[in-house]
């Protein structure tokens, strides 16, 4: 807890931050809405890879925003970076019926996350960070993710290309709720398994493409290396985690 409220208060007051005056686009809905579908490559030994449709918006009203799964309120913008206060969905876990080799366990059920998230420039470099915390208390997890990217215009400005590298930490409770094995789920096939909080690494690509003035394509693809108290769960049997996510928006 200490960690999480400390990189909050690191945001809240960095003079980068708050160097300019507050976000106010305007006060109608605008942006880009569409449909998409995410293909996720889970770790679980007994889980298969998912499938999933998913809205694709990116859209504005005042202080207000949706970006993909991302919905928040932008609190202060200046000329290197933002701060905002988001909500965000935790895609993880499973039904405990999924499977043979899960039975005896119970669901790790989706939660809602919240917390803050930052983004400030320096020179080509896009710095982020956020910290989020489950809302609803299905695990008590907290995470801190923080990533360096760089933005490249190709295709006479019909392609956006995004790559980025970073590290997620997970704590205790949240690698224990979604990998851990407790007393009353053990079984002479599944030992039981209490792990500790975690540093993952993540890469990942946005590509956006201008299909016409107000039809764009886009794919986002992460790679997320699973640290070893996650790996060493026995219910894992890969160490990554891999996500494509491709969609087709109109811009209103």
């Amino acid at each position: 807890m200490t960690k999480f409220y400390g990189l909050v208060c690191m945001a809240l007051f960095s003079p980068v931050i708050f160097a300019g005056s507050l976000y106010q686009p305007g006060d109608s809905w605008h942006g880009i809405v569409g449909l998409g579908v995410l293909f996720r490559a889970e770790p679980y030994e007994a889980i298969d890879n998912r499938i999933l449709f998913l809205p694709h918006m990116i859209v504005r009203r005042g202080n207000f925003f949706i970006e993909g799964l991302e919905a928040g309120y932008r609190v202060a913008e200046g000329a290197q970076g933002h701060f905002d206060l988001i909500l965000t969905p935790r895609l993880d876990g499973y039904d405990a019926d999924e499977h043979a080799l899960l039975k005896g366990m119970a669901d790790r059920d989706f939660s809602l996350d919240g917390g803050i998230a930052t983004t400030w420039r320096e020179g080509p470099f896009e710095f982020k960070l956020s910290a989020v915390t489950d809302l609803l208390h299905k695990s008590e997890g907290e995470e801190v993710t923080v990533s360096v990217g760089n933005t490249y215009i190709l295709t006479g400005k019909m392609t956006i290309l995004t790559p980025s590298i970073g590290v997620r930490w997970q704590n205790e409770e949240l690698v224990n709720y979604y990998y851990g094995v407790n007393g009353r789920e053990a079984r002479a096939t599944r030992s039981a398994y209490t792990g500790e909080a975690t540093l993952n690494y993540i890469a990942a690509i946005n590509a956006t493409y201008s299909l016409s003035k107000r039809s764009t394509l886009f794919a986002a693809v992460e790679y997320e290396r699973l640290g070893d108290d996650i790996y060493d769960s026995p219910l894992v049997d890969k160490d990554q985690i891999i996500s494509v996510f491709l969609a087709y928006g109109w811009q209103f």
